[in-house]
């Protein structure tokens, strides 16, 4: 089912050029923004969370001590075994890391 919402024109002339631009639908442009959008609200809020709790000296000392019961909680006599990663899987780990860090 579609829908049609109304924009300003600014805002279509935009959507249309990132479109047009990218070689996606309109509608593609705006999921991907409001995927973005609602990712950054959710880590936007992760923070607020921890700043109130940081806030109350009793909920963030009880937070950490929390935390540090697991804390080395898996360790499983397995620290001598070898890597699930190899060196150059590792590497592509950490590139992606980067590159999604920088978006």
């Amino acid at each position: 089912m579609a829908t049609t919402v109304r924009v300003d024109d600014k805002l279509h002339a935009a959507l249309r050029e990132i479109a047009i631009e990218e070689r996606r639908a309109i509608g593609q442009v705006i999921e991907d923004a409001i995927a973005q959008y609602q990712k950054e609200k959710f880590w936007r809020d992760v923070e607020s969370s921890v700043e109130r709790l940081r806030a109350d000296p009793v909920a963030w000392r009880e937070y950490r001590e929390e935390i540090a019961l697991f804390e080395g909680g898996s360790m499983d006599g397995l620290e001598h075994e070898e890597p699930y990663f190899g060196p150059e899987e590792v590497e592509e780990i950490r590139a992606e890391h980067v590159r999604t860090q920088s978006r």
